[in-house]
């Protein structure tokens, strides 16, 4: 095989990565923002807040797509080749289900100190 097809896979494989992790935010967004808006007491903050989730979520999907552990030896097939991009996937998708655990279990603390201080 050669080196321009594994370029082109791992290249298509990143867009791939970063669409999926653009649509996770997009639909996280309302509920992201409605979150924080009744969270945080300034607009300014809340935005804040907003955009580091996002930050840390795009940052997250990306670094997964960036790995680069491609089979590229003479031995190498179309077959491994898909089998690497689904590991890319999979590796995708098990960072993001992370990032969004810890982000839930964060925001869910936050929820429940927001409700005993307002008492």
């Amino acid at each position: 095989m050669e080196n321009a097809t594994f370029i082109k896979v791992y290249l298509v494989t990143f867009i791939i990565c970063t669409i999926l992790t653009i649509a996770l935010i997009i639909i996280i967004n309302k509920g992201l923002k409605k979150f924080f808006e009744n969270l945080a007491e300034d607009k300014i903050i809340a935005k804040f807040f907003i955009k580091l989730s996002y930050l840390i979520i795009l940052l997250g999907g990306i670094s997964a797509s960036l790995t680069s552990n491609y089979n590229t030896l003479d031995t190498a097939t179309w077959l491994t080749l898909t089998w690497d991009v689904t590991d890319h996937l999979k590796a995708l998708f098990e960072r993001l289900f992370l990032i969004i655990i810890i982000l839930s279990v964060v925001f869910f603390i936050l929820h429940l100190q927001n409700k005993r201080t307002n008492k």
